[in-house]
């Protein structure tokens, strides 16, 4: 049985850190993921924030 769109929608936020950089425009893979220890999804988002700040940052 398919869980419901509420456990699914739950599930997505429990596991956001995963799912933020899957989402993004990064080239980290599901099977990426799957290597990965919790502190290197941690890392992995830092630097996607840093990566964020910087695009945002207007050229001299």
């Amino acid at each position: 049985m398919a869980i419901s769109k509420h456990e699914a929608k739950e599930r997505a936020r429990r596991n956001w850190a995963q799912w933020r950089l899957l989402l993004s425009d990064i080239s980290i893979t599901y099977s990426d993921l799957n290597l990965m220890d919790d502190d290197d999804i941690m890392e992995a988002n830092a630097a996607l924030d840093i990566h964020m700040e910087v695009l945002k940052k207007p050229e001299k």
